[in-house]
């Protein structure tokens, strides 16, 4: 029972019967608390948009920042290009007071409904004198022929100069006539658009293309051996006793952690030399020429089909892996009969030292023939770079 002499708040006082403040819960202090932090957000938020003027057609501008010839020559061009299908507007505001310049652009576009109906062929430029900001709201009728880095290039390269000398006019005429070119198919503006397509996407398409070769370096391996498990489990429960390839040609060998610890690192430290180089030249090989980059991505699929593939044959049925060690027996017994392979006690065969003197005498070989055929012997090197072409 409550002490009668104990107050409890209410409405800011105390009366008897409420636990004593220090005893009260976290969940009653952060409803207290509530009131502030929605105050607070709303302080931080950014402050709601003025209300859209009226649709003037087809500069609207209730601050006049722009006089009476210049739209004039904006409401021309706009005239102008919907010969090309595209309906043209502007919004020219003297600052966006903190609000984003994509919503007041996607607000103006949806409150005006501009573009024809089922069409879509609308196409909005929004202008922040002050804050120096642009954009261009593309109709979704429009999205084909003006996607965003082309709208962007129009923006970057052909609004933005003249907006920096102070001819808001001609600023926004040569955006929409260079938009306009690009929609009705003009070679020079269509070419144009490509190329900043490409400058833009370069380094992407590079980035890609590395990251294909890199997974595949990293992942090809592990992805194979625990493919290669599930199908010798498989068929191994399909028929018991079957498998005894030892994991290799000549199996049997076994390795001693510290050989699996150095082939570990030694594996790492490969993957790692082949992410950079050839990665390095991947990357930029990939960034410069759109047919690098598919051929690298297919050559690194290749590999990783490969890589994956060829092992896991032997594997797919029992006849298949029957026939596996039919031609490993046989290469074995050939190696033996040449001296080059002998059986050890334990079952494992080795290399002859005979083997190794045969690989010896065959590099041998091969350098001598080398030299011979060499054009020069001065010992010239090569930086790495060079030139392709063709005619």
């Amino acid at each position: 029972m409550p002490r009668a002499d104990v107050p409890i708040a209410v409405g800011g006082g105390l009366v008897p019967g409420d636990p004593a403040p220090e005893n009260r819960s976290m969940p009653f202090l952060v409803l207290r608390l509530l009131p502030f932090f929605a105050v607070l957000l709303l302080a931080l938020a950014p402050g709601p948009a003025a209300a859209l003027p009226p649709f003037t057609p087809n500069v609207v501008d209730p601050g006049h920042l722009l006089d009476e010839a210049g739209t004039e020559a904006v409401n021309a061009e706009l005239r102008r290009i919907r010969a090309n299908g595209i309906l043209g507007a502007v919004y020219i505001v003297d600052t966006l007071d903190g609000v984003p310049i994509e919503n007041v652009a996607s607000e103006a576009f949806e409150k005006w409904q501009l573009g024809k109906k089922g069409i879509d062929n609308g196409l909005l430029l929004v202008l922040a004198i002050r804050d120096r900001k642009s954009r261009f709201e593309v109709g979704y009728g429009l999205e084909g022929p003006i996607p965003d880095l082309v709208a962007s290039h129009a923006l970057q390269n052909y609004l933005a100069p003249r907006m920096r000398d102070g001819d808001v006019a001609g600023a926004i005429v040569e955006s929409f006539a260079f938009l306009a070119r690009v929609v009705a198919k003009d070679p020079d503006a269509v070419r144009e658009a490509e190329l900043a397509n490409e400058d833009e996407f370069a380094w992407k398409r590079g980035l890609i293309a590395w990251g294909v070769m890199t997974g595949a370096v990293w992942l090809v391996m592990p992805i194979r051996n625990a493919w290669v498990r599930r199908r010798r489990d498989r068929l191994d429960r399909m028929e018991p006793g079957l498998l005894r390839d030892g994991g290799g040609l000549f199996g049997g060998s076994g390795s001693g952690s510290a050989a699996a610890k150095t082939s570990f690192w030694g594996g790492v430290g490969l993957k790692a030399f082949l992410t950079i180089n050839p990665g390095v030249f991947v990357l930029i090989g990939s960034a410069l020429a759109l047919e690098a980059c598919y051929g690298s991505i297919a050559l690194s699929l290749l590999v990783m089909v490969l890589v994956i593939g060829v092992p896991l044959a032997k594997f797919a049925s029992p006849a298949a892996y029957r026939h596996f060690l039919e031609k490993r027996d046989r290469r074995r017994a050939a190696m033996i009969a040449k001296g080059y392979v002998i059986e050890r006690s334990n079952g494992s065969f080795e290399y002859t030292q005979a083997y190794h003197d045969s690989v010896r005498a065959s590099s041998s070989s091969s350098s001598s023939s080398s030299s011979s055929s060499s054009s020069s012997s001065g010992g010239g090197r090569s930086g790495g770079g060079g030139a392709s072409g063709s005619w």
